[in-house]
Formats: C-alpha cells, sequence, structure tokens
C-alpha cells in the first residue's frame, strides 16, 4: 500500500471516528454491546478488539462464544453503525468507531 493510500485510509477512520462520537456516546454504545448478554463484560472486550486485524474467530475467542454466535451480532453492531467493515482480502475484519 502506498504512502498517499495509507494517509487516505487514516483520514477516513479519522472522520469515521469523529462522526461516530456526534451520532453514539459511550454509554449508547456500551448499552448496545452489553444488552441482555450473559457477559457483557467480555462482548465489551470483544467490541474493543474490533481494530480491523482480527477476523471473526479470533473475535469470538475473546468473548467467549462460537462464530456462529458472535457472526449475527457483528451484523448487528455493523446495521446499528458501531463497527464497520475493513476492506481487506482473506475474511471478513471489523473495526470499532472508539473504544468503550
Amino acid at each position: 500500500m502506498s504512502e498517499d493510500w495509507k494517509k487516505i485510509v487514516k483520514q477516513n477512520e479519522i472522520i469515521i471516528s469523529l462522526l461516530g462520537r456526534l451520532a453514539f456516546n459511550q454509554d449508547k454504545i456500551r448499552e448496545i454491546v452489553t444488552k441482555k448478554k450473559q457477559n457483557p463484560e467480555k462482548y465489551v472486550e470483544g467490541y474493543n478488539a474490533c481494530d480491523g486485524n482480527r477476523n471473526v474467530n479470533e473475535l469470538a475467542a475473546i468473548v467467549g462464544v462460537k462464530q456462529g454466535t458472535l457472526s449475527p451480532i457483528l451484523q448487528e453492531w455493523e446495521e446499528l453503525g458501531i463497527i464497520y467493515e475493513a476492506e481487506k482480502p482473506k475474511g471478513r475484519f471489523y473495526k470499532k468507531l472508539f473504544p468503550i
């Protein structure tokens, strides 16, 4: 990846994070992430691990659930706009708006 491309990607991530802070505060994201979860703090840990470098299997291991359990949750979070899919070959990688 060229240096110019890296700068554009970083700039876009900053813009997304700033816009996310306008739409959501930390308490609202925490509420979404932990709602009706048996082990809510593990889901917070999983959300915070969404750094664009971990795939669904790795995130599921952090949360302590199977991939099949976490996949629809990640899809819901993406639909709600609190994570987004990072563009990468070899799988689906997710990035959070900001840590909670």
